[in-house]
């Protein structure tokens, strides 16, 4: 028996391992905010090795370690409450780029069943420890995003807090099928994502996505956009309060592509 299993009662589940996505997959499958204000941190995350950040190493040329990485808060994100709190989660969760879990394991708390897929077994390992500490059953698989292979009208909410801005173009459209097909019918799509609001200088090196991309993307993979607003978040990074806008969107799924 674990410490985490003995304090709590619940016995951690094994982290499933989905067929691995190819190395081009790598970046835009795990989806998380940098939250790092320096411009050797890229904005094309598809070359970045998030497992490799995870384990504490180097995730691409020119590019140092991290103690940590800046988006790890131990908390659940201020979207994934306002959405809880709003009443738009319903049903069989899937938490799409979970990273180290914490937004799962908040939803779990609510007594939603969970399952939170990552592409880094890393993350997915600290994430299962983190559920297991809070006494609550989450199941977490290594998992391309997209491609979602072995889902098939599985849930009812999609959670995506931080991945939608990291996608290329065909990304972003082989992201938002394999989550249709993912899908129930009626089911919610929750995203917040990097708004185009942001400057666009070097001060700022992260993806942004347009109103404009947000729409057609989500309209031509069979979802309708019931809210769109933009969200100005405050968040104190390296020392200095830094401003950044976010997309949050609430779209829900037509019946057919």
């Amino acid at each position: 028996m674990t410490p985490a299993t003995a304090a709590t009662g619940v016995q951690p589940r094994p982290v499933r391992h989905n067929p691995p996505a190819p190395a081009s997959a790598i970046g835009y499958t795990l989806a998380k905010v940098t939250g790092s204000p320096s411009s050797d941190f890229p904005a094309d995350l598809q070359r970045i090795d998030f497992d490799a950040l995870y384990r504490g190493e180097s995730p691409g040329a020119g590019i140092p370690p991290m103690s940590k990485p800046p988006w790890d808060t131990k908390a659940p994100k201020d979207n994934v409450i306002a959405w809880q709190n709003g009443g738009w989660v319903h049903g069989n969760v899937l938490d799409v780029g979970c990273g180290l879990g914490d937004n799962a394991v908040y939803l779990a708390q609510h007594g939603y069943c969970v399952t939170a897929l990552d592409i880094s077994p890393t993350a997915l390992t600290t994430a299962q420890r983190r559920a297991s500490d809070a006494g609550v059953d989450v199941t977490f698989a290594v998992a391309d995003a997209t491609m979602l292979h072995g889902y098939t009208d599985a849930f009812d909410t999609v959670i995506d807090s931080g991945m939608f801005h990291c996608l290329d173009d065909d990304g972003k459209r082989s992201y938002a099928t394999a989550v249709h097909r993912a899908t129930r019918a009626d089911a919610t799509l929750l995203i917040s994502c990097f708004c185009d609001a942001n400057p666009a200088h070097e001060d700022w090196p992260r993806p942004a996505v347009s109103e404009q991309t947000l729409r057609a993307v989500l309209d031509d993979t069979g979802w309708d956009i019931e809210s769109l607003e933009t969200v100005t978040v405050r968040r104190e990074i390296d020392g200095a309060e830094t401003e950044m806008a976010f997309w949050y969107v609430r779209a829900r799924r037509r019946a057919a592509v």
